[in-house]
């Protein structure tokens, strides 16, 4: 503080010539009077009052202001020194010279600069020059001379509201005695936000070793009700509570003093510039505390009226963008409404929680290249810079405060680092808000946890235990652009802000809802949807063999896409074309439990040591998520799992959600892979794609699937046009409800082209046994074997002579097709076995053979194949040439190196000779027909158990050895 002494009156100098000889008191541990007990002689007293006529104080409890965010007429401290009896009888003396004090305000006790004018002092002038509109109280100073005894009171002084210093929030002055007096304000943001004061004083001397006088008792007495600049507010407003003051010390007002007989360490802190209190200063200081007075020598007054206390905050939300399901640079606007003439104002914000509109969630876009900002960095509750990276800052934060312009509180947003994996914690995502006042010496800082609905990803923002002072709005913008934080809703609205905040007052939240905002464009201009239902759905979709060549291993790949504004990819359902199938011998699968170890790993984990064993990794899959141009690059594996929802073998995709600064986990996604059982066409349907992952609106842009595994996936050998299809599904009306999704159908042709090189060279061996006489009913066992290389077979006739007939009386059990269908044939209808061996699997298939009933005459003859997959090869029956016939009018594109089919004889036998077979050769027709078109026709002799005639003179004479 300056000070400044002016000229002394004649007696006061006579006074100080009698004090050459003596020396000074010392003692500043004991500068403040004792606190005990309760009276006008105690040391230290401030509170806010009703009225001070009689003169507020400990002693007068019932006029002390209780009424919570009001206004009370008088604010007080007084500070009384320490003293003890002086040289004149009833004389006292105080025992050192103030120097400087520290009063620390009660929390949420508003002192608001903006209720008059400031004044704005020149260099070394004087609050005395003040404008009389800038008084905001007035300040009473007893003092002593130490010598002489004799008592000087000095007629109350205005206090004025003086322009603060560059870095401080406020400033007051008043001028006593020739010597300027000045409070300087602080704000202990570093805390609990707090309004302290700052009074630095100056020995009352004449010269070096010449006392004056010392100061005994001073009065500070504002005028809470003042506002003598028009919309600005009261001067005083107190806490917006009603807690128990024996509970805490909230409602006390502190005070650290020094003297200049001992100083503390650092107490002149804030004298060149403003400076908040040091530690030392603040440990090495006397303390004291007044808290409000007691009634009657029992329960200390209470704050009251907190019922009485409005509390109408609102919230709007600008969305920084006319279009749906794009980047959105979003502004939000928290208010709390402010008449400056009210009698009681709107209570504080204790916690503030805006849940952001339906569908407007964390854009995937803003991943890349962005930073997180640690706690350490920050800096909360520290006066430590902040050192958050560059990267980390996601938009700008301000806040209107009534103590100060308008504006004056700004600073940036940050993204703070990830502390949870849980979305609905409000760790997984939490920002930093950091406005500031380099001018008025504040920093604001805020964390605001955002808790993301698991399944929706609607956003709600809270910032929790906000600091105890007046806003009249805080106001949030996102960084807009290609990579905007947020993802605007996807229809046009009006789509609302919602609001429930908790009042320091208790006071329900009692704000309109918000209007909401309505957007008018789809994506890429249109109108916008109005219903999510009304959103198109038009995905892209192709998928093939990358080599087009027949008989090839060549990786298969897929890809969907999606542009913005559609509906959700929820999942695809597809059959790839005849032929094209895997090779799955020697590819161990991915188990349950190790799937269920990825979904339940980090990403970081799962990206450095795969759950799944590598050998069963079969492909890669790539997404692209987040609205805009610029969506965030993302891959997984897909590896070989086992049978799942009723197919036999499944694909499952593992993708490490790791974005930027975020690790989400783990993504698994099944897709259960059907083998029909009559084509062998693979079947990929997926469980529901999730469009929220990690609390993260994913806006799932395109995937594209790629199948590489060496020599795993394999084109067939039929060049016929032919076509990837089905459909893809959309999230429709409700993305979270599968009966809601829609279906859009699509088709990749594809057709493969050099069949004709291939060789087409299958042997059929048939051979029956036991009984050949007629009426008997032999045993037929039919080999086939294929080469490697060739064509597979596409159809195949099998015509036997009519020496061999269908016994009709044989025929006493069928399978019926929905017995067949539920796997439940009677055990009478299995009328052979059956065992295939393919190059694709490392087992053989192999089964029963039923007789099934069939929409022709005779019923079917079906080899029901199981195995790691399940083939049925389905042979009709009918006459032919007087015999029968099995023809297996589709086979399966897949290449089978052997097929052994067994019919029974005997009791069992369905095969009955019409003369005996041993007489004459018995010959059967063969037709075969290739998948690129290639035939095969012959007539083998089946081979019988007959014995071959002896050659004349080849026999052995009897009795020869």
């Amino acid at each position: 503080m300056r000070t400044r002494l002016g000229t002394l009156a004649t007696a006061a100098a006579a006074l100080a010539l009698l004090a050459l000889s003596f020396a000074p008191a010392a003692g500043a541990v004991d500068i403040i009077e004792s606190q005990e007990p309760e009276s006008p002689q105690m040391g230290w007293q401030a509170g806010t009052c009703t009225s001070d006529l009689p003169e507020c104080s400990n002693l007068t409890p019932g006029q002390f202001f209780t009424q919570a965010a009001g206004h009370p007429p008088v604010g007080f401290t007084q500070i009384i020194t320490k003293h003890e009896p002086g040289l004149l009888p009833g004389s006292e003396v105080p025992v050192g010279n103030l120097k400087t004090i520290l009063v620390d305000l009660p929390v949420g006790l508003s002192v608001n600069p903006q209720a008059t004018p400031q004044c704005v002092l020149a260099e070394g002038a004087s609050p005395t020059t003040c404008p009389l509109n800038t008084q905001v109280g007035l300040s009473a100073l007893s003092a002593v001379n130490p010598l002489t005894t004799l008592g000087l009171t000095v007629p109350p002084v205005p206090v004025y509201n003086i322009a603060p210093r560059p870095g401080e929030p406020a400033r007051f002055g008043f001028s006593v005695l020739g010597n300027d007096i000045f409070l300087n304000a602080g704000i202990a943001w570093e805390s609990d936000y707090h309004e302290y004061f700052t009074i630095h004083a100056t020995a009352l001397k004449l010269g070096p070793g010449f006392e004056l006088a010392r100061i005994l008792k001073n009065r500070l007495v504002f005028n809470g009700l003042t506002e003598t600049q028009a919309d600005s507010g009261r001067f005083l407003t107190t806490p917006s509570t009603c807690g128990d003051p024996e509970a805490s010390n909230v409602y006390s007002t502190l005070l650290h003093a020094d003297s200049f007989e001992e100083e503390a360490p650092d107490d002149g802190y804030d004298v060149a510039a403003p400076a908040p209190p040091s530690p030392a200063f603040l440990a090495g200081s006397e303390f004291n505390e007044s808290p409000l007075p007691r009634i009657e020598g029992k329960q200390r007054v209470r704050p009251e009226g907190c019922q009485n206390v409005p509390f109408d905050p609102t919230t709007s939300m600008a969305p920084g963008t006319d279009q749906t399901d794009s980047p959105a640079g979003a502004t939000v606007n928290v208010a709390v409404p402010f008449e400056p003439t009210a009698p009681i104002y709107d209570s504080n914000v204790r916690v503030a929680r805006v849940t952001l509109p339906a569908g407007m969630g964390v854009n995937p876009s803003a991943a890349p290249g962005l930073q997180a900002c640690t706690d350490a960095q920050f800096g909360k509750g520290t006066r430590n810079p902040i050192s958050c990276p560059e990267g980390s800052k996601i938009g700008k934060a301000t806040i209107n405060t009534p103590p100060l312009p308008d504006g004056t509180l700004t600073g940036d947003v940050y993204l703070a680092k990830q502390l949870s994996s849980d979305p609905e914690s409000g760790n997984l995502y939490r920002i930093f808000l950091a406005p500031q006042s380099t001018e008025r010496g504040i920093s604001v800082r805020l964390v605001g946890n955002v808790i993301a609905n698991r399944q929706t990803g609607q956003l709600t923002a809270v910032v929790s235990e906000a600091p105890q002072v007046p806003f009249d709005l805080v106001q949030v913008t996102l960084n807009g652009g290609p990579k905007a934080t947020l993802t605007s809703p996807p229809t046009c609205g009006p789509n609302k802000t919602a609001h429930a905040m908790t009042a320091w007052s208790g006071t329900p939240d009692q704000g309109a809802a918000d209007a909401g905002f309505t957007l008018t464009k789809a994506p890429g201009g249109g109108a916008c949807a109005k219903t999510l239902g009304e959103r198109p759905f038009a995905p892209t979709f192709k998928a093939g063999p990358r080599s087009s060549k027949a008989a090839t291993f060549t990786p298969f790949t897929a890809s969907i896409t999606r542009n913005d504004g559609q509906q959700e990819l929820k999942g695809v359902d597809i059959t790839l074309p005849p032929g094209a199938t895997a090779k799955l011998a020697g590819v161990p699968y991915c188990s349950p439990a190790e799937l269920i170890a990825a979904a339940g790993r980090s990403g970081a984990e799962e990206r450095a040591k795969a759950s799944c064993p590598q050998a069963s990794q079969v492909g890669v899959a790539s997404v692209a998520a987040g609205s805009g141009s610029s969506p965030l690059q993302i891959e997984g594996k897909v590896y070989l799992a086992g049978p799942y929802q009723g197919a036999p073998l499944s694909l499952a995709v593992a993708t490490p959600a790791v974005a930027g600064p975020f690790d989400l986990g783990t993504v698994v996604v099944r897709v259960p892979t059907f083998v029909d059982p009559e084509t062998a066409q693979i079947r990929a349907a997926t469980d529901a794609i999730p469009d929220v992952f990690g609390g993260a609106k994913l806006d799932i842009r395109s995937v594209a699937v790629n199948i590489d595994k060496d020599e795993f996936t394999l084109t067939g050998t039929n060049c016929a046009p032919f076509a990837t299809a089905g459909a893809i599904r959309g999230g429709g009306g409700d993305p979270a409800n599968p009966a809601s999704f829609s279906s859009f159908g699509v088709s990749s042709p594809i057709q493969l082209d050099d069949c004709a090189r291939l060789k087409f060279r299958p042997k059929l061996n048939l051979r029956l046994f036991g009984a050949t006489k007629r009426a008997k009913h032999p045993k037929l066992r039919a080999i086939l074997k294929a080469r490697p290389g060739d064509a597979n077979i596409g159809r195949a006739s099998v015509g036997l002579p009519h020496a061999l007939f269908l016994d009709q009386a044989r025929l006493s059990t069928i399978c019926t097709r929905p017995q067949f269908a539920a796997g439940n044939c009677p055990k009478k209808s299995i009328y052979g076995k059956a065992r295939a061996f393919t190059p694709l699997l490392g087992k053989p298939l192999e089964g029963p053979v039923y007789l099934r009933s069939s929409n022709n005459p005779l019923p079917d003859l079906v080899a029901h194949l199981e195995g790691q997959v399940d083939i049925d090869l389905v042979g009709r029956i009918d006459s032919f040439r007087g015999g029968i016939r099995t023809t297996f009018d589709r086979v399966s594109d897949v290449p089978v190196s052997k097929f052994v089919m067994t019919l029974p004889g005997g009791k069992r036998g369905l095969l009955v000779a019409s003369r005996d077979l041993c007489k004459t050769k018995v010959k059967a027709i063969i037709r075969f027909k290739a998948q690129n078109g290639k035939k095969v026709n012959k007539k083998p002799v089946l081979r019988t158990p007959c014995k071959k005639a002896k050659k004349k003179g080849s026999g052995k004479k009897k009795g020869q050895r």
